[in-house]
């Protein structure tokens, strides 16, 4: 075919004004090994995406097909603020598969670091929270990335200029339970796949991974973040390997001025034995903080944020009404853990679940950011109405001391800090929205005098 035929717009690299599914191709964005990321947008106008679209592999065409889908459908499940959004997949008229995911205007931490050099250990602090919360999620549902690395980690631009990043690319994600999002005789145990620089020992033995092997590489990234280079370099892949399944790993002090107890944090993630690392996600994020911000461990009398949800229904409940108030708070469970919150109480068509707060002034904020981003979403999706029948949702997040058990006026108290209202909605009391209300639409609660606002959206 002549230019501007049928070929030219879809030979092996697709040219601009290509439509794949509802999306046309604007212009290459990254050529990578098995497939291409196009920046394209909606012919319907409603947005732009990042098209990623796998090659024809003939030699490895089936395994690379079917990695490619399982990418699609876990990152369809994996739904969290610091992980990218999909948008649609499909496949194209002569077999190639495509994902269409949320467009992210910024750039990986890898030219992050090109750009600007190392971070402090407070801004390292502040990224990983997020990263964390992402893995959190992931491993809530019985997947290990596999793969976490400075490339795979997306700092958005932002008008603020806040450090907010998103994980992506689940590629080689990998199920940890036979029936979770991922999960495939795809790879097997004594195949290695990752990336040199962040693999974990038991992935270079070609060992089968589990949630700590993530760890490792969030161990990496830290080193990586604070000093501007990996803590184990090398010319050639076996070089590193090498480093990786047998050099003491090194302090991150010795490269960088950053406080010795991070040091202690880096080296549990770094050891050879997984059994000797971190045995989640949050006992690493603790550590860090208190790293990071010089204090002690955290006491009983430590602040933390709640949120008590109260499912509410239009009428009379019956079996069927009862079933989607049930289904309502089974999802409500699921957001706020995602969240990082920790289910505490659940009762008749009620829970409350809360989280410690962090000491550094602005990871607090950002977690409580979070909790409230998440109640929001929360009571929006239950006034569109859950499984036909019309079931409320009622909300109220507070900060507050915890002390031991949760004595009068704590958190575990919930008549002195839940709104006692009738209606439906999200109600944050004023430690919650502290220095968050540039960033909300929040009024104050009719009644409630100065202690609740309802929260009608983002600004």
């Amino acid at each position: 075919m002549k230019q501007g035929g049928v070929e030219s717009l879809y030979g092996e690299e697709l040219k601009a004004g290509a439509l794949v599914g509802r999306w046309v191709v604007e212009r290459v964005h990254y050529r990578g090994p098995v497939s291409t990321l196009y920046r394209a947008r909606d012919a319907q106008g409603a947005g732009i995406a990042a098209l990623k679209v796998l090659q024809v592999l003939p030699e490895s065409g089936d395994i690379a097909l079917r990695r490619f889908q399982r990418e699609a459908a876990t990152l369809q499940r994996l739904r969290h603020p610091s992980i990218v959004d999909v948008l649609d997949y499909g496949t194209l008229a002569d077999g190639r598969s495509f994902i269409a995911m949320e467009w992210l205007e910024g750039r990986d931490l890898a030219a992050e670091l090109a750009a600007r050099g190392p971070l402090a250990a407070s801004e390292a602090l502040q990224l990983l929270e997020q990263v964390g919360a992402a893995l959190r999620a992931a491993h809530a549902a019985g997947v290990v990335h596999r793969d976490l690395k400075a490339q795979n980690v997306m700092r958005l631009e932002r008008d603020d200029a806040a450090l907010v990043v998103k994980l992506v690319d689940f590629g080689i994600a990998k199920g940890l339970t036979p029936d979770a999002p991922g999960a495939s005789s795809l790879t097997h145990t004594g195949v290695a796949l990752g990336t040199p620089m962040s693999m974990a020992p038991e992935q270079i033995r070609g060992e089968v991974p589990d949630a700590r092997t993530d760890l490792y590489a969030l161990g990496v990234l830290l080193f990586q973040l604070v000093t501007g280079q990996p803590p184990f370099p090398g010319a050639t892949r076996h070089e590193v390997e090498e480093q990786h399944l047998h050099a003491p790993a090194p302090r991150p002090s010795e490269r960088a001025p950053v406080p010795a107890a991070l040091d202690e944090v880096v080296l549990r993630c770094l050891a050879k034995r997984r059994e000797e690392r971190y045995p989640d996600v949050d006992a690493l994020l603790e550590d860090l903080r208190r790293a990071v911000g010089g204090g002690q461990a955290r006491g009983a009398g430590a602040h933390a944020v709640a949120l008590y949800a109260e499912a509410r229904a239009s009428r009379a409940p019956d079996a069927s009404m009862l079933a989607s108030m049930d289904a309502l708070l089974e999802h409500t469970g699921a957001v706020a853990r995602e969240a990082g919150l920790e289910v505490r109480m659940e009762g008749s068509g009620c829970l409350m679940a809360l989280a410690p707060l962090p000491d550094d002034a602005h990871s607090e904020r950002t977690v409580r950011e979070r909790v409230l981003s998440a109640a929001l979403e929360l009571v929006e999706r239950a006034a569109r109405g859950v499984d036909g029948a019309r079931v409320g949702l009622s909300i109220t997040v507070h900060v507050d001391r915890m002390p031991p058990g949760g004595g009068k006026g704590s958190l575990l108290h919930l008549p002195g800090w839940v709104a006692d209202r009738g209606d439906e909605g999200l109600v944050a009391t004023v430690p919650a929205l502290r220095d968050l209300e540039a960033g909300f639409l929040a009024e104050p609660l009719p009644g409630g005098g100065a202690i609740w606002s309802r929260v009608t959206g983002r600004r």
